[in-house]
């Protein structure tokens, strides 16, 4: 029997017991005879008295014997109503003991049967505790039973997770140590290599400075040798320019002449057909207009003949810059004076290229003076005063 039922047991047997013994004492007390109060046994007296006239035999102290006695008398029957009333009191008692002694024992008996009734369902009751305590408890063992096994269940799957774990940790550090070896490894191989590439690279290089330094020298040699055959063969050409611009501008100063000459013989041709014509017929004012005629395009060439050699004296003291392409042109405003003299050079439209455009002012300015403009006929000499000079070496033209 488990400890909770017997403690439940005792809680109930005790108060029975107690019950019990009680109604027990109470019914052997109301069995019990009690003594009757006995009748008082004393002789009752009676007095028998005749009133006697006062006026006859009437005297103090038989007064007072008389009143005596009638209060003797009446104490008397008091006393005797006294034990009456007593009597029936004890016998009220007595039956009021039996009727609450009966009535102890109908409520013993139902206690009793009550306690049995208490005490049986207390025992089903218990019964049904202990068979619900063995059913929990079986449950419980089921229970721990499974918890045992869902813990020993767990216990091995975590033990197997945690080789795994380990497992894994262990192959991922085989793995990482491995890994570094072989970058160590690589490393190491890089090192050695990059060290004779370098010490290669060095022994290229120094190779190399010497060839260089060997190559140099030997260029400088050329180089030297080099700059002194073109510089005896531009001072070559140089005098070969010299002379034949000298013969160029004699020529062409010898042409100028001419055709200066030959505009003032026209001029005088004119001047006389115009004296002829102001006094003469309309035959010859149209022939001296065809001869003005003549004369401007005499003129036109020899503007012409003169810009020709101007362009051919610039190209000629020109030097090619370093960057110089093809196709590249500089527009020049130039001004002249009478005499040839250059008074001015300046861009009026760039190349793109400063070094090709100042290479075009240092020609015409080595060109100059140019002394045939002297030779022009005046209306050719203006067209040079001030003038835009198109400078492209490969094609000049205004």
């Amino acid at each position: 029997m488990s400890q909770p039922e017997i403690e439940k047991r005792a809680g109930y047997g005790l108060p029975v017991v107690l019950a019990v013994g009680l109604h027990v004492v109470i019914l052997v007390l109301t069995l019990v005879s009690w003594p009757e109060s006995e009748p008082d046994q004393s002789s009752t007296t009676i007095v028998n008295a005749t009133l006697v006239s006062t006026e006859t035999t009437t005297t103090q102290p038989q007064q007072a014997k008389a009143s005596k006695a009638r209060d003797a008398a009446e104490e008397a029957d008091e006393r005797q109503s006294a034990k009456e009333e007593a009597s029936r009191e004890a016998e009220r008692a007595a039956e009021q003991q039996k009727s609450a002694a009966r009535e102890k024992a109908a409520e013993l008996k139902a206690e009793q049967a009550k306690a049995a009734e208490q005490e049986k369902a207390a025992q089903a009751k218990a019964a049904e505790q202990l068979k619900a305590e063995q059913k929990a408890a079986a449950e419980a063992a089921d229970k721990a039973k499974a918890d045992a096994a869902r813990r020993a269940e767990e216990a091995k799957a975590i033990a197997l997770e945690r080789k795994k774990a380990e497992a894994e940790k262990q192959a991922k550090a085989d793995a990482l140590k491995k890994a570094e070896a072989e970058k160590a490894a690589k490393a190491k191989a890089e090192a050695e290599k990059a060290a004779k590439e370098k010490a290669a690279e060095e022994a290229r290089k120094k190779a190399e400075a010497e060839k260089a330094a060997k190559a140099k020298a030997e260029a400088e040699k050329a180089a030297k040798a080099k700059a002194q055959a073109e510089k005896e063969k531009a001072a070559k050409a140089a005098a070969e320019k010299a002379a034949k611009e000298k013969a160029a501008k004699e020529k062409a100063a010898e042409e100028a002449r001419k055709k200066a000459a030959a505009e003032a013989a026209r001029q005088k041709a004119l001047a006389e057909k115009a004296a002829q014509a102001s006094a003469g017929s309309l035959d010859s004012l149209i022939d001296s207009e065809s001869d003005a005629i003549s004369g401007a395009k005499q003129a036109a060439q020899a503007a012409n003949g003169f810009e020709s050699l101007l362009k051919k004296y610039v190209g000629q003291n020109w030097n090619r810059p370093s960057g110089t392409v093809p196709g590249m042109t500089v527009t020049l405003r130039v001004s002249l004076l009478p005499t040839g003299e250059l008074v001015s050079a300046a861009v009026s439209k760039s190349s793109g290229n400063a070094a090709f455009d100042r290479s075009a002012i240092q020609a015409i300015q080595k060109a100059a003076p140019f002394t045939e403009m002297q030779d022009l006929p005046a209306s050719a000499k203006s067209q040079f005063r001030n003038f835009n000079l198109y400078f492209n070496p490969e094609d000049l033209g205004r």
